[in-house]
């Protein structure tokens, strides 16, 4: 569950979609045990939810780092990659 900002130093708590910005991510390929379905043994998808708020979004934003690890990075450190935002 969402609770605040995913920015550490800022202790915005998390109201309504509408105010910032939610990610939403994959979860890395170990995120749980192999589900039995008839498409054989495919992982389960996981999706992750991390919500920024309106001023930390407006110069900062999530970036997937190797090992679906994330970090945050200022806006414009990121021109040319892709965040997986909606």
């Amino acid at each position: 569950m969402i609770e605040k900002c995913v920015n550490p130093a800022c202790s915005a708590r998390f109201r309504y979609l509408h105010e910032g910005k939610l990610f939403v991510l994959e979860a890395g390929e170990d995120a749980g045990p192999v589900a039995p379905s008839s498409g054989g043994n495919r992982r389960p998808r996981r999706l992750r939810l991390y919500w920024m708020c309106e001023p930390c979004s407006r110069t900062m934003t999530i970036i997937i780092e190797k090992g679906r690890e994330i970090r945050l990075a200022p806006l414009s450190a990121t021109a040319g990659d892709t965040a997986a935002a909606s």
